[in-house]
């Protein structure tokens, strides 16, 4: 079943729920804010009702949300290792099983063999979960795991409401997103009002970058290209190393190249280490990237969308960049 109103979905996640004694909490690869404070939203949520609950996550966390209670609770997946003893799994702030990465490439058999509830604000959840809360109009998965948890009547004590203000803060980059409604706002402040502690969240976020982010952001900056509305840059391992950055670093480069006046279609292009490249994509109202991300199983919104390709950096330009200077024709 798919619904896209809490408080409709309320009871059948909550039945799914109140049988279960251990529940796995997984989100996407490379998770972000919203992944990470969903996550946690849900952990203490759970916790607070008595479940037993294993957050894992596939690959590091930001170095931002280190600052929210219970982040050491979130396991890091490590290759061969064991799958846990759950009786349900809960997908947040994901599309698709086989976005959670290693453990889905190790344990396709055993996930697919236990329950699975969704809750995602992702156009391109097709909702494979037994009981799925999609809604492409919230501005973030935190905020609608918010009303999901009002309307089940669990517990959002403040370590639940601090993660997922820090959810909510992030994927609207601070309220500035196109999908920030007056809902998210009012959201926002009911956060606050059940103890969401805002100070430590916007100190986390855009008060203690490290130094190795900012330098390597010159860098990456220092070698932006233009075609009009068409910006974009590349990250390479050098740079990398050289700054000893750390693997979510490059996200603060193409905040910076959204933010261009003029830009319509900014992307990224990062080598990673086994010789892929990861494409970042973000782009104005009216241009779908997340479109163009599907083309080699990637995905996200509209105007923020990502991919990993299997090709190096020269060759993910050359294929990549006509596609974007397509779709900004398109778009005029």
């Amino acid at each position: 079943m798919i619904y896209s109103d809490p408080t409709r979905a309320a009871p059948a996640f909550r039945a799914q729920i109140d049988q279960a004694q251990h529940i796995l909490l997984l989100t996407h690869v490379n998770p972000d804010g919203d992944a990470i404070g969903s996550m946690l939203g849900a952990f203490h949520a759970l916790r607070d009702v008595g479940k037993q609950v294993t957050a894992l996550a596939s690959s590091a966390i930001p170095d931002y949300t280190r600052c929210l209670a219970g982040i050491d609770e979130v396991q890091i997946y490590q290759r061969g290792s064991a799958f846990p003893e759950v009786d349900l799994i809960w997908m947040l702030d994901t599309a698709a099983l086989s976005r959670v990465g290693a453990v889905f490439d190790d344990h396709e058999a055993a996930l697919a063999a236990r329950p699975l509830i969704i809750t995602d604000h992702h156009v391109t959840n097709d909702g494979g979960g037994v009981v799925n809360l999609i809604d492409p109009s919230a501005a973030s998965t935190a905020e609608l795991l918010f009303r999901l948890l009002q309307a089940m009547e669990l517990p959002i004590r403040p370590a639940a409401a601090t993660s997922m203000l820090l959810g909510l803060t992030t994927d609207t980059q601070s309220f500035q997103t196109s999908s920030t409604s007056p809902r998210s706002l009012r959201i926002a402040a009911d956060m606050l009002e059940a103890g969401a502690d805002q100070r430590t969240v916007i100190s986390a976020i855009y008060f203690s970058v490290p130094e190795s982010v900012v330098r390597l952001s010159a860098l990456t900056l220092s070698g932006m290209q233009r075609e009009d509305g068409l910006i974009w840059t590349t990250v390479t391992q050098q740079q990398m190393a050289s700054t000893r950055a750390g693997d979510e670093a490059p996200d603060d480069a193409i905040r910076q190249l959204q933010r261009v006046e003029g830009m319509q279609i900014a992307a990224l292009f990062k080598e990673r280490f086994d010789g892929t490249v990861k494409l970042s994509l973000r782009s104005i109202p009216g241009i779908d990237v997340a479109a163009i991300a599907r083309t080699w199983g990637g995905g996200g919104h509209k105007q923020a969308a990502g991919a990993t390709l299997p090709m190096k950096l020269e060759e993910a330009q050359a294929t990549v960049l006509p596609l974007l200077r397509a779709a900004i024709e398109q778009a005029q």
